[in-house]
């Protein structure tokens, strides 16, 4: 069967996925992540960092010498990018580059589109046993709550919040992540996501997963699907404060360039929680790449 291939350009992470369908489902062959921390200083500056540009850049060159051993050209790779692109004023400087450099087709899709790809990934990749679902994607510069209908799928309703793990880590560097999010809570009604049961996809909680279950290396077989408390949670938040970023690299190997974000993200997954009465996460290694892989190619509609 014909290989397929999708890149996500996010605010902290840049994820390759490919692989091929059968009547299987879907067969993946590669899947790749590169912290490149686009979003880092964003809401100050209102650019990409010079250093995150070049890291991106390098992922670039890495993901076209992968891909070439799969014989997939740059042109024919459904690439994405998301939040922190949609606001840095210098994104040319990444996208426009790697368009002419390398051959891969950029697309800036819309907070809807992102939802609904993200969606689409986790419910077909899944087996969720109830006819609906409300799901978390806290990336690096935005958090998505979508509420889905999955048989048929169907989005009922989302929302994004201008928050994530690197803008909240800079926000509590600065001291001033409590204003934020309550500038946030004014603005949007994230009262109309309540749920005691929440499936979480991306970096952020997916790591997070790892780490509860004591990982030292990154298994997505292990993390996909894996129940946690927010007891557990609470918990496990309230010890990782208590470390610095290389504290935790040195528990969790697999954490890397992630390692300085991630109390942000936990600390970003605990306040909305709280918020929508929250008991239980459902951690999934879906999300985003997997839902334009499966699309086979990106609606006009989400495309900024």
């Amino acid at each position: 069967m014909p290989m397929r291939a999708s890149i996500d350009i996010g605010s902290n992470t840049i994820l390759l996925l490919a692989g091929s369908f059968s009547n299987d489902g879907f067969n993946e062959a590669i899947s790749e992540s590169r912290v490149t921390s686009l979003g880092k200083g964003l809401d100050r500056t209102g650019k990409f960092d010079p250093t995150s540009i070049e890291d991106s850049k390098q992922a670039f060159k890495e993901y076209v010498k992968i891909l070439k051993k799969v014989d997939i050209k740059p042109s024919e790779v459904i690439v994405t990018a998301t939040e922190a692109s949609r606001v840095a004023s210098n994104s040319d400087e990444l996208l426009g580059f790697v368009e002419k450099k390398y051959g891969f087709k950029v697309q800036i899709i819309s907070g809807e589109g992102e939802a609904y790809y993200t969606s689409l990934g986790v419910v077909k990749g899944s087996k969720i046993a109830s006819d609906s679902a409300i799901i978390m994607d806290i990336g690096g510069a935005s958090t998505e709550f979508i509420r889905v209908r999955t048989n048929p799928f169907s989005i009922k309703e989302t929302i994004s919040l201008p928050m994530g793990s690197v803008r909240a880590t800079d926000w509590l560097q600065e001291g001033i992540y409590d204003q934020k999010f309550e500038a946030i809570k004014e603005k949007f009604d994230i009262d109309s996501f309540k749920t005691e049961h929440l499936i979480c996809v991306a970096g952020s909680m997916t790591a997070l997963g790892g780490m509860i279950k004591g990982l030292t290396s990154f298994d997505k077989d292990e993390i996909q699907g894996a129940k946690i408390s927010m007891s557990e949670f609470d918990n496990f938040l309230k010890s990782i404060l208590k470390c610095d970023a290389e504290e935790l690299k040195k528990q969790y190997p697999f954490l890397g360039k992630r390692a300085p974000y991630i109390q942000g993200g936990a600390i970003v997954g605990k306040t909305l929680a709280d918020i929508l009465g929250v008991k239980t996460f459902e951690i999934s290694t879906l999300g985003l790449r997997y839902g334009t892989i499966f699309s086979g190619g990106i609606d006009e509609r989400f495309v900024r």
